[in-house]
């Protein structure tokens, strides 16, 4: 965390510092100095993972200056990093770089510093093959050294953070996918090594905010409402960035002839895959979350199957089980009737959909997994020296897991063909910050319009809250939910671009009507300008004094009481500043202090009701 030149080190952290320093020189002294690094010289320049610090620096780096973090540590920009629509470049080249949070891009630097040395010795420094070596011979860049070191690992792991932050399955943001590709890649060329990089990272998480916040005093108290935390998760990159990851680690064995012991691997990712979550299945219907835990672990337990196929499995050819049996299909006929079925599917779905009249889009539902489907037929089918023989068991577990990798991401196709009108803002009062018009609204619609009819489903549950619209981002999103806005009283929402940034204050009043939901008001505040971007209908108490009712109505300047007998409105007053009064229709209204909130109370010969009780926010 960036230090201000007035933060003083506390005695805790120098203390920290330096027992770390005993504890690590320690081992170091004792245990050889330069042993370590000898283990690592064959692979490594210098036994030096330059790759996986070039990758570090360039995702902090983002974050420092292009997201503003140097300035504004614990509130970056975010939303024009965003994977908002295929038709915003901007955030689909920097999703997979950009954070939300400085607990965000901890955790994933973290989890790189621990796992992508694993797999940057497996790639290596020094080219390992014939082929290699002969590129390298003849100053072919992939054979150089520091080519291989500082440009094309770092320009791999970018690579997996782009495609994991295409494929996400909504608006994506973070390294995360590019962290678990290293990790899939790790866990089947180096398992156990793996397992405990894992480990490594939680310390290293621990290490920082020991460092960053040594002494944490807390006390009991209820936060605002919010979701689960599991709900927030990217499970889908999650799960797309270790496949791909899984792919290339399988495809690299492959090509040097190596195969790793297949208890490791199936130990190595089944361990993985449960401490990492990748069992995280999660369904979001409005307000209701739903996690499949029993089945997202049971999926891990057989993709633990297919991936140590994979990359472990032998290359004889697959056994024949029915070869004793009379007559048996062959693989050819097998794969014809697999084929004429799936055929049978597609005619079906898009015959259904022109008899309905439906969009022919909508096909792409089914007949991609169709296709998918189709795959391992299509390789049954394809000549043997277009292959390389028989196929072999690692063979079919590759294709098995190509497949699932195709089903995780061709999904999110769909919901990414999405634009946004600047006429879907809120038709309430809000402000204009550049090309972000912002407002606070309650049951907004979405003013997402998908290109094919798909998606719309997914994000047309109202909002309620400060709603934040682009149409030259293609976004459309909520700042800050009404219902934590309720909690909280304030927030600051932080909009911004490539090399500017601006910050919007939230501030909600309101009073808490007896018998009824509360009359409130949200200010939105720019530059010290103020804007009333929403005022709440009056609401009437229940309680009622010599057969009157009364009102509570926000106005622009604050709130006003309105009176009424026999349902007709009979005199309005605002209300009065706190141990003062003001009477309407002869009922005397006076506002007073308490250790349990500031009161309205209404009066009139003797009788005394309170009609309502000013917000208080945590």
């Amino acid at each position: 965390m960036p230090v201000s030149p007035t933060q003083v080190v506390s005695p805790t952290q120098v203390a920290l510092v330096a027992a770390l320093a005993v504890a690590f020189g320690f081992v170091w002294y004792f245990e050889g100095r330069g042993r370590w690094r000898s283990l690592v010289e064959d692979r490594f320049i210098g036994g030096i993972p330059w790759g996986t610090l070039v990758t570090v620096s360039i995702v902090v780096a983002f974050y420092l200056l292009a997201q503003d973090g140097l300035w504004n540590w614990a509130s970056p920009v975010i939303y024009p990093f965003v994977t908002w629509s295929y038709f915003y470049p901007t955030g689909l080249l920097t999703a997979g770089i950009a954070h939300g949070s400085p607990g965000h891009i901890v955790s994933n630097m973290a989890a790189t510093l621990a796992l992508a040395p694993i797999a940057e010795y497996a790639w290596g420094h020094y080219a390992p093959s014939e082929r290699d070596e002969y590129a390298r011979s003849r100053g072919g860049l992939l054979g150089q050294p520091w080519i291989r070191a500082v440009v094309v690992f770092p320009a791999i792991l970018l690579l997996s953070a782009f495609l994991t932050s295409f494929f996400s399955l909504g608006p994506g943001l973070g390294f995360s996918g590019a962290v678990f590709a290293i990790a899939g890649f790790a866990v089947v060329t180096y398992p156990i090594s793996t397992v405990i990089a894992v480990v490594v990272a939680g310390v290293l998480r621990t290490l920082y905010t020991a460092l960053t916040d040594p002494i944490v005093r807390a006390t009991v108290e209820a936060g605002p409402p919010s979701p689960p935390a599991w709900a927030g998760i990217g499970f889908q990159a999650h799960m797309l960035g270790f496949l791909l990851g899984v792919v290339a680690g399988a495809a690299l064995l492959w090509r040097r002839g190596r195969r790793p012991a297949v208890e490791r691997v199936f130990f190595g990712t089944f361990l993985l895959g449960m401490a990492q979550a990748l069992w995280l299945i999660v369904w979001v219907d409005e307000e209701v979350f739903t996690l499949y835990r029993g089945a997202g672990v049971a999926f891990v337990a057989l993709l633990t199957v297919v991936v140590t196929v994979a990359a472990a499995g032998r290359r004889e050819p697959l056994p024949r089980p029915f070869s004793g049996v009379a007559w048996v299909p062959s693989r050819r006929q097998v794969a014809l009737v697999w084929l004429g079925i799936l055929l049978f599917l597609s005619a079906g779905t898009v015959a259904g959909l022109v008899v309905e009249g439906d969009p022919l889009w909508w096909a792409a539902g089914i007949l991609v997994p169709v296709a998918l489907l189709a795959i391992p037929a299509l390789i049954a089918l394809s000549p043997e020296r277009w292959r390389g023989g028989p196929t072999t068991g690692r063979q079919a577990g590759v294709v098995v897991v190509v497949v699932v990798t195709l089903l995780v991401a061709l999904p999110s196709v769909p919901l990414g063909l999405l634009l946004v009108d600047a006429d879907s803002a809120p038709d309430t009062a809000g402000v204009e910050v550049r090309d972000y018009q912002v407002a606070y609204a309650e049951n907004a619609t979405p003013g997402h319009t998908s290109l094919v009819g798909i998606g719309n489903e997914t994000t047309a549950t109202n909002q309620t809250g400060v709603i934040l619209v682009s149409d030259d981002r293609e976004m459309w999103t909520i700042g800050t939910r009404g219902n934590v806005l309720e909690h909280t009283g304030n927030d600051t929402v932080v909009v911004g671009g490539v090399g500017w940034r601006e910050e919007i204050e939230v501030n909600r009043t309101g009073w808490e009507v007896v018998g009824n939901d509360s009359a409130y008001a949200v200010d939105l505040t720019v530059d010290g300008e103020t804007t009333r971007s929403f005022a709440s209908e009056p609401k009437r108490a229940t309680a009622r004094i010599d057969n009157r009712t009364v009102a509570v109505a926000p106005v622009s300047d604050g709130f006003e009481i309105a009176v009424f007998r026999a349902g007709e409105l009979v005199g309005t007053a605002m209300i009065p500043s706190v141990n003062e009064s003001v009477t309407v229709d002869e009922v005397q209204f006076e506002t007073r202090p308490g250790d349990d909130g500031t009161r309205l109370v209404a009066a009139r010969d003797g009788t005394e009701v309170q009609v309502a009780e000013r917000e208080r926010y945590d």
